[in-house]
């Protein structure tokens, strides 16, 4: 870059610069602003559905109650709402919901499907494992509080339902089924994979959860471009979930256990260990797989 005796960049470049910047701000608008709607949708649909379930079906449930009671039975209506409104939306827009959300089960293989479910299951063991050793200061003192209240939420068998399998698949359809889908177009595959992600973190509140779900994100996010296809991320997501789900249902009928698991430090650095080892040789199993499939495609004459 050359710049002026007064080290200030030429008019001219300054020009470029001031397009380039307006250019981004436009597309921002453009681009990025509708793609959020399914969102926007989703939120809203829920919103309505606690909304309507607290002050008009349930109204003298006090606050707590309802919560612990029959908010994931209204959060569940929130998606299925959710659903048809987006139905709907690609109706209109002479498409189908599947399409728009790249959501395909032709051609599934069941290997990779067990194979997702298990590196999600693994890589929330090894988090959730690596976490518990951090003494309980500041952000983790912060994430263990929200786990709390996560936990104080849930209904017996609904909070389990909605979490494991509600609400992966209503994330996936609009983050990286519905979202990604209106970015990669016009912003390229590295730029919307970031954006969606960064999207999608700030849905889980806490710094550390924003962090484990703006790199999971992405890496689902990848998987789903790499396959052109939403199912394996939707498995990816549930396997993420289940660990909340499985140690819930173990604090809750097996009383102290909780407070035994903190308590024993090995354990907790075993099942680390393991989990993050089973993540990564799946992942590498992956990519080999990836690999292959190249290969075969290339001599094949497809590539």
């Amino acid at each position: 870059m050359k710049y002026n005796l007064r080290g200030e960049e030429p008019e001219e470049k300054k020009g470029i610069i001031r397009d380039k910047a307006e250019h981004k701000l436009m597309s921002f608008f453009r681009y990025f602003i509708p793609a959020v709607g399914p969102l926007a949708l989703y939120l809203f649909a829920e919103g309505l559905m606690v909304v309507i379930g607290s002050c008009i079906l349930h109204p003298r449930l006090s606050h707590e109650e309802f919560r612990q009671q029959k908010m994931n039975l209204y959060m569940i209506f929130g998606v299925i709402l959710t659903f048809i409104l987006l139905r709907r939306y690609s109706k209109k827009r002479g498409s189908g919901f599947f399409e728009d959300a790249s959501l395909y089960i032709k051609d599934i293989s069941i290997v990779k499907c067990a194979g997702c479910v298990l590196f999600g299951l693994s890589a929330a063991l090894s988090l959730s494992a690596f976490l518990s050793l951090l003494p309980p200061v500041g952000p983790v003192a912060t994430y263990d509080a929200h786990i709390e209240r996560f936990y104080e939420s849930w209904s017996l068998y609904l909070g389990v339902l909605f979490n494991t399998f509600f609400t992966p698949i209503v994330e996936e359809v609009i983050f990286r089924g519905y979202m990604l889908n209106r970015l990669l177009p016009h912003w390229g595959e590295k730029a919307a994979l970031i954006a969606v992600s960064i999207s999608f973190a700030f849905l889980h509140g806490t710094a550390i959860w924003f962090l484990y779900a703006f790199f999971m994100g992405f890496l689902i996010g990848k998987v789903s471009i790499l396959e052109d296809n939403i199912f394996y991320a939707i498995l990816m997501h549930v396997g993420f979930n289940l660990l909340s789900s499985i140690l819930w249902y173990i604090y809750l009928f097996c009383p102290g256990s909780q407070e035994a698991l903190a308590a024993n430090i090995p354990l907790e650095l075993a099942l680390g260990i393991v989990g993050a080892s089973v993540a990564l040789l799946i992942a590498k199993a992956y990519k080999v797989e990836r690999e292959s499939r190249f290969v075969t495609r290339f001599f094949g004459g497809e590539v």
